[in-house]
């Protein structure tokens, strides 16, 4: 059980066929090791057939599904571009899946602009700073007032490859507006700006003033 356990320290999750790999034991044998490391307090079961000894969420959460990374409040946590204390992690994946204790699973098929980062001893996967900002103005999760900071920091470049990659014109002309505001050319998404009227913020109702170059409706504190 001490080799199980210190070859598990080295890992962030792992499942049955992982440590069968590794130790090359009776598979029967193996299953009945983690129930009992479980009913000891010595292992987690995250859920079927997934495992760690870690009790900090934040280092497994991104190897539950493959691909995934962090995003919303725990990405804005993790770049201290936020007061919030999240008490749930934010994971955006491909798969329609429930949440599990303190993690918030987000489907999407825009799985791109993520990368590692250090956190503790480990690798985790979180969205760029440019992502974070779409994926914020894409969804209802994160007020807009949220993002000041966050539109400070962004490139412009990149945010323009991004906002193409979504294939949103209400997202395009939102992160424009907010960009434009924050003193960046944001020129090249004026193409996908149209007749039509898009609220600012999607957490918030559908009302406030005008924004004529963007067509935003500007219902949030953008000042």
């Amino acid at each position: 059980m001490a080799d199980i356990f210190e070859w598990a320290e080295e890992r962030p999750l792992f499942t049955l066929n992982d440590l069968e790999r590794r130790f090359n034991h009776d598979r029967k044998y193996l299953r009945l090791k983690l129930h009992r490391m479980v009913e000891r307090d010595k292992l987690i079961r995250v859920e079927r057939g997934k495992y760690t000894v870690h009790d900090d969420p934040m280092i497994y959460a991104t190897y539950i599904e493959t691909p995934s990374f962090f995003s919303y409040w725990t990405a804005l946590r993790y770049y201290n571009l936020t007061t919030q204390q999240p008490t749930r992690l934010h994971v955006v994946t491909r798969k329609n899946r429930k949440d599990i204790e303190s993690i918030i699973f987000h489907s999407s098929k825009n799985i791109f602009g993520y990368g590692k980062k250090r956190y503790q001893n480990f690798q985790v996967f979180i969205a760029e700073e440019e992502k974070l900002l779409l994926d914020c103005l894409n969804g209802k999760t994160v007020p807009v007032e949220e993002l000041k900071g966050l539109v400070k920091k962004v490139d412009k470049k990149k945010i323009v490859e991004y906002c193409s990659k979504f294939d949103s014109r209400a997202l395009c002309k939102r992160a424009g507006f907010l960009l434009e505001r924050a003193g960046k050319d944001v020129d090249k998404l004026q193409n996908q700006v149209n007749h039509n009227y898009t609220p600012l913020d999607l957490s918030k109702p559908r009302e406030g003033e005008k924004n004529s170059r963007w067509k935003i409706l500007v219902n949030s504190d953008v000042d």
